[in-house]
C-alpha cells in the first residue's frame, strides 16, 4: 500500500473550469476568496443494500469503489432534484484582525422562489436593513437574464405530460429494455429526472447503474445485457440527449459493477466491454470518470489470458488520459453549457463545487464508524492525485507545476456516509502543509477548512443545510481570521400549475 498523502485541501479547487484552478494555484492571496461562492452539496435517499467495508488497503479490491460509486450516483440524482425546492438562505462573512477585532463582514438574507419557471434568488435584507422593492427587482431581473442564458435550451425540453404518466412510461420502458421491474423509490427518482430533462429514455439511461443494482446486479441481469444497456449512454451522447459530462459520470457505477464481475463475461462480451473503452476515447470523456475502471479491466482481462484485449484497453486508457480521443477530433470545452441546460437547479447549487468535485477510484480509505446527528455513519478519507493536473500551461510552467504538485500532495477530503442509503451526511475539506506556496516571507496560510452538512428537511430527499469555510492567515501584523457561512432553511416544494374551471357559456 502506498504511503498516504499529507492531508489538506484547498476549497477553491472544486471549480468545474480548469482555468479557474490554474489561477488559484498561481495566487498567493487566494485565501481571501473564501468568501466567494463556497460549495454546497446534497444527496437523495434511495434505499439500497448496505455494503460491508473492511478497514484494509483498497487498491486490491473494488468493494469500496463500488460502494462510493453508488454514493456519488445518489449525489448526482439529488443534485438534479434540488430544482424541485424553494428555500431561505442566510450568508455571513467575518474578517477579524488580531485580538478578534472585526475588520469587515456582512449578513445577507435571501428568498428563493419560482418566477417564469426559473428559481430566482431574491435579496431580502442586508445587515438587518430591508431592501426596497426597486433594488430587489433589479437584482432579480439581472438574475433572470443570467439564468436564461445559462439554461439555454431548457424550454425546448419542457415536460408536457403528468408525473403519473411519466412514472407509467418509465416503468414500461424499463421492463421492456431490462426485462425486470424496478422499485418504487427508483421509479420516482427516474421520473423526476425525466420531468427535469424532458426525455424519458435519456432519464432511464442516466440511471443505468442504479437500475442495474436494483435488478440484482450483473449476476441477475447478465454481463452481456448489462454492457448493452451501458452502451446506450453513448447513444444518448451521440444524439445530443445527454452531455459528455453526464455520460461520463453515469458510466462510473455500471463500469464498477461490470469490472467486479468480469469473470462472468464470454469472449464476445469482453469485446463489448472493450468497445465501451473505444467509445469513451472517441467521445473524449473525462479520464477521471472512466480510465481507472478500464485500467482495472485490463489487469483482469490479462489475468484471464487475453493479452490482446488487455493491450487494447491499456492503449485506450492512455488516449483517455492524454485527452486526445480519436485523431482529428477535439472535445467541446464548453460541454458544461449543455449540462446546465439539462438541469433546472437553482444557482446556489451550480455555484457550489461540492457537486462538481471529481473523485478517483482507488484513492479511498475506510477510517471507521461514527455517530453523526444521531445517525450511524462510516468515515471515508479520499486522497486525490491529479486535482490540479490540468495539462500544459504556456506561462510560468515550472512554478505552476511545482504549486500544482504541492496542492495534490496536501489534499484530503473526508466524507461521513450513511451506508444504509448510500448518502453523504457531511463533507469536510481540510488544508495544511502549504509551505510550497510562494511569498511565505510575507504571509502564511494555515488552518483552512470547508465543510457541508446534509440533512432531510423535507421528505426523504437529502439537501444541504449548512456550509462553512474558514481560514487563518499569519502576517507581520499578526493573525487574521476569515469565515464564511451559508445556511439553508425552510425548504418547500416548488409547485407550479393550474386548472381549468367551467364558468358556463359566455354572455
Amino acid at each position: 500500500m502506498r504511503e498516504p498523502a499529507r492531508p489538506g485541501c484547498c476549497m477553491m479547487t472544486f471549480s468545474s473550469r480548469r482555468r479557474s484552478r490554474r489561477l488559484l494555484a498561481r495566487s498567493c492571496a487566494w485565501v481571501a476568496l473564501l468568501a466567494v461562492a463556497p460549495p454546497s452539496t446534497h444527496a437523495q435517499s434511495t434505499a439500497e443494500p448496505a455494503v460491508s467495508i473492511q478497514a484494509r488497503p483498497i487498491q486490491d479490491s473494488t468493494e469500496i469503489d463500488l460502494f462510493m460509486e453508488r454514493v456519488l450516483d445518489n449525489r448526482g440524482a439529488s443534485w438534479r432534484r434540488l430544482g424541485d425546492f424553494i428555500l431561505r438562505e442566510t450568508e455571513t462573512f467575518t474578517f477579524e484582525a488580531p485580538l478578534g477585532i472585526p475588520l469587515s463582514g456582512f449578513r445577507r438574507e435571501y428568498e428563493w422562489y419560482v418566477r417564469d419557471d426559473v428559481v430566482v434568488r431574491s435579496p431580502v435584507r442586508f445587515d438587518g436593513v430591508e431592501l426596497d422593492e426597486p433594488t430587489r427587482r433589479e437584482y432579480e431581473e439581472d438574475w433572470l437574464r443570467q439564468e436564461r442564458r445559462r439554461l439555454g435550451r431548457r424550454d425546448t425540453r419542457r415536460r408536457t405530460v403528468s408525473r403519473r404518466d411519466t412514472e407509467d412510461n418509465v416503468a414500461i420502458a424499463i421492463e421492456r429494455s431490462w426485462g425486470g421491474t424496478i422499485s418504487g423509490p427508483l421509479r420516482d427518482r427516474i421520473s423526476a429526472d425525466a420531468d427535469l430533462i424532458g426525455d424519458d429514455n435519456a432519464a432511464i439511461t442516466l440511471n443505468t447503474g442504479a437500475i442495474l443494482d436494483d435488478l440484482g446486479g450483473v449476476d441477475r441481469v447478465g454481463f452481456g445485457s448489462a454492457v448493452a444497456r451501458t452502451r446506450d449512454l453513448f447513444v444518448m451522447l451521440e444524439t445530443d440527449r445527454l452531455t459528455a459530462t453526464e455520460v461520463g459520470r453515469a458510466l462510473r457505477r455500471p463500469l464498477a459493477n461490470l469490472v467486479e464481475r468480469i469473470e462472468l463475461a464470454t469472449t464476445d462480451e469482453l469485446a463489448q466491454l472493450v468497445e465501451l473503452a473505444e467509445l469513451g476515447a472517441q467521445f473524449e470523456l473525462d479520464a477521471r470518470d472512466v480510465a481507472p475502471y478500464f485500467d482495472r479491466a485490463a489487469r483482469y482481462v490479462e489475468a484471464l489470458g487475453r493479452d490482446d484485449m488487455a493491450s487494447t484497453l491499456d492503449e485506450l486508457r492512455s488516449r483517455l488520459v492524454a485527452g486526445t480521443g480519436t485523431e482529428g477530433e477535439t472535445g467541446d470545452p464548453d460541454d458544461g453549457v449543455l449540462l446546465d441546460a439539462a438541469r433546472l437547479e437553482p444557482r446556489f447549487i451550480s455555484e457550489s463545487y461540492f457537486m462538481e468535485f471529481s473523485f478517483e477510484p482507488g484513492n479511498y480509505y475506510f477510517v471507521g464508524r461514527e455517530t453523526l446527528a444521531g445517525r450511524e455513519v462510516v468515515k471515508i478519507e479520499y486522497y486525490p492525485t491529479d486535482l490540479f493536473d490540468d495539462g500544459p500551461d504556456t506561462g510560468d510552467s515550472d512554478r505552476n507545476a511545482r504549486i500544482e504538485r504541492g496542492f495534490n500532495k496536501t489534499t484530503l477530503v473526508t466524507l461521513w456516509i450513511d451506508p444504509e442509503v448510500h448518502q453523504v451526511a457531511k463533507y469536510t475539506f481540510n488544508n495544511i502543509g502549504l509551505d510550497f506556496l510562494p511569498g511565505r516571507w510575507l504571509v502564511r496560510v494555515g488552518d483552512l477548512e470547508t465543510s457541508m452538512e446534509m440533512g432531510q428537511p423535507i421528505g426523504d430527499v437529502w439537501l444541504p443545510l449548512r456550509m462553512t469555510a474558514s481560514g487563518h492567515v499569519t502576517t507581520a501584523l499578526g493573525d487574521f481570521d476569515v469565515a464564511f457561512t451559508r445556511e439553508f432553511s425552510d425548504y418547500r416544494e416548488a409547485m407550479t400549475g393550474g386548472r381549468l374551471v367551467d364558468v358556463g357559456v359566455p354572455r
